[in-house]
């Protein structure tokens, strides 16, 4: 990773839903722009463990999308 910063219009992009144990980052909801890891999905939830606080959420999966 150079660091490079690259922006692309929302249309460019293609959200991968996250699979367990992929790292995370939060797209919607209160804490958008977060980043974790999914250590679990129970139905249309996914248990993830947060970077910053190691605190564990339960957010709608709808809301998360998979770091490349």
């Amino acid at each position: 990773d150079d660091g490079e910063v690259v922006t692309a219009a929302a249309s460019e992009i293609d959200i991968i839903p996250p699979k367990k144990s992929d790292k995370i980052k939060i797209i919607n909801g209160e804490q958008r722009g977060g980043t974790g890891k999914l250590i679990g999905i129970d139905g249309a939830d996914g248990i993830v463990k947060m970077d910053e606080t190691l605190d564990i959420k339960i957010l709608d999966m709808s809301n998360l999308a998979k770091l490349a």
